[in-house]
């Protein structure tokens, strides 16, 4: 049957789950395109998103009255952006106060500086923004002589300037804000606005301004996460300086003690000793994540700090060499470092029910029986990255874990015979397989150990398969749904590889 035959809400359903690459081909054979792609059918449960591919007109037809009733707008650098027509749209769109957009994105170069002068001036009259996302990746003329944002609804933002911008806020109900900070201009506009914010997220492309943070209140503050990174075009001309004088810095000290939420990524090795024991006056932290900085004794000590911590990520962290023994008796999930060489984590951690490790030990069924030894209420196990294959053995004490609901294994190789060797798991109900390589004989033994999962994800898996050996018959994809009715089982992406030919139709159950 011909495409555009297909009633307008057939087409509508086929486009849903077509990416964006393969929906531009299917707009090249559908003559009714740019009906469906712009109908308020459509985006009514989506963005409306304004870009523009060389084939493709994506704003051809968008009017007045559907940019006035959509919620999420997405204003995407292309060279349809300064247009006449679309110039006049929003022109007449934004001032007359009708519409409803809720969250606006700007990613935007300098040649389209008419169109972003445009909606900034018209940001008072958009009386339901809740969100606001300004990405300006070139020069603007006006922006250097300063930008002035003034929305009375707005509550969330995120800035990111590649030129030094001064810019100024009149956002009374502002309480998240999300910024790259370049330019001294930069850490000038977070100290104004630093009394609102319930949630900042700060990333520090210049190394030289990391202390402007420490000389701001903030009142409310709950969430903070702080980035330092290396912006190889930006001079540094200020050297960095320790925190000397205490009580310059008291007002911030006395800020943060009501933090919940600390997540510091120091790939600059700059907070480790300077900065980082500030944060040790945040008393009632819960959730803390340390990424990419060296785990000596100075950082365990900072870390046992928080007696009341939930969660504790250390993803990407490299240890010196010493065990990591962390007294933290409420924490209830921990993420370790990759590939941790050290013993477990065993001193008072009896609450812990999620564990994620990676490991590069060979003997996997001795590490996995001493996580079962000691993490005895796990509910949650992720193995991930193990720089052997995970052996047929590895699991041979799971069973151990009398609690375990779901169970993670991603990016490494598997033996086919892993769960052949392993006891039945009558507690599992979610298991996840993403990015292995195995046999897919592996599969052989769900239906027999796994009597209670009722949610299996295999993603981005490559299994392939032995032809030689007629007398072996492989289970299919098809065959393990019949086998196990009451579990959803999601294949997608995943492949299937024999000696003779693949097959590169996986599967996939929505949901």
């Amino acid at each position: 049957m011909e495409i555009n035959c297909f009633p307008s809400e057939v087409l509508c359903c086929i486009f849903d789950f077509l990416t964006w690459n393969d929906r531009k081909r299917a707009s090249l054979v559908c003559r009714r395109w740019n009906g469906i792609i712009n109908s308020d059918r459509y985006l009514r449960q989506s963005k409306l998103v304004l870009y523009n591919y060389t084939k493709v007109q994506f704003f051809s037809g968008v009017e007045v009255g559907l940019v006035n009733t959509q919620r999420n707008i997405e204003f995407h650098s292309s060279p349809m952006l300064d247009t006449d027509e679309l110039l006049s749209t929003i022109n007449e769109a934004f001032p007359s106060g009708e519409a409803v957009v809720e969250c606006v994105d700007l990613f935007l170069r300098s040649d389209h500086e008419q169109l972003c002068n445009l909606v900034i001036v018209n940001l008072p009259k958009l009386k339901q923004l809740k969100r606001l996302n300004i990405l300006a990746n070139e020069g603007f003329k006006t922006l250097k002589k300063g930008l002035l944002l003034e929305n009375e609804t707005l509550e969330i933002l995120k800035l990111s300037f590649y030129q030094n911008t001064p810019c100024h806020l009149q956002t009374p109900n502002l309480r998240s804000l999300d910024l790259v900070i370049r330019y001294p201009s930069d850490s000038q506009l977070l100290y104004a606005v630093s009394h609102q914010l319930k949630e900042l997220t700060v990333t520090f492309q210049s190394k030289d301004l990391v202390a402007q943070l420490f000389t701001c209140s903030f009142e409310n503050l709950e969430k903070l996460n702080i980035s330092i990174e290396n912006d190889k075009y930006l001079p540094y001309t200020v050297s960095r300086a320790p925190i000397i004088c205490w009580h310059e810095i008291q007002a911030f000290i006395n800020s943060i003690r009501g933090l919940k939420r600390l997540e510091v990524v120091d790939k600059c090795n700059m907070l480790r000793h300077n900065y980082l024991k500030v944060f040790t006056h945040a008393e009632n932290l819960e959730y803390l994540s340390v990424n990419y900085i060296i785990l000596d004794w100075t950082i365990v000590e900072f870390v046992s700090a928080f007696k009341n911590l939930r969660y504790l990520n250390l993803r990407g962290c490299s240890t010196a060499g010493e065990p990591i023994l962390l007294d933290l008796p409420h924490l209830e999930e921990l993420q370790m470092p990759y590939k941790h060489y050290a013993t477990l984590p065993c001193s008072n951690l009896r609450n812990l029910t999620t564990l994620t490790y990676s490991s590069s030990q060979k003997n996997h069924a001795q590490f996995i029986h001493q996580i079962t030894k000691t993490f005895a209420n796990l509910r949650t196990l992720n193995l991930l990255n193990f720089d052997y294959e995970l052996s047929s053995n590895s699991f041979e004490f799971l069973d151990h874990l009398t609690l375990l609901k779901t169970l993670t294994i991603r990016d490494m190789s598997v033996s086919n015979e892993l769960f052949m060797k392993c006891p039945p798991l009558p507690t599992l109900q979610k298991l996840e397989l993403r990015t292995i390589v195995t046999e897919i004989s592996l599969l052989d033994c769900f239906p027999e150990k796994l009597k209670h999962l009722y949610k299996l994800d295999i993603h981005n898996c490559f299994f392939y398969i032995f032809t030689n050996d007629e007398s072996k018959s492989s289970i299919t994809f098809e065959r393990l749904r019949k086998l196990m009715p009451r579990c959803r089982i999601s294949t997608i992406d995943s492949t299937v590889f024999t000696n003779e030919q693949y097959d590169q139709n996986p599967i996939y159950i929505p949901g």
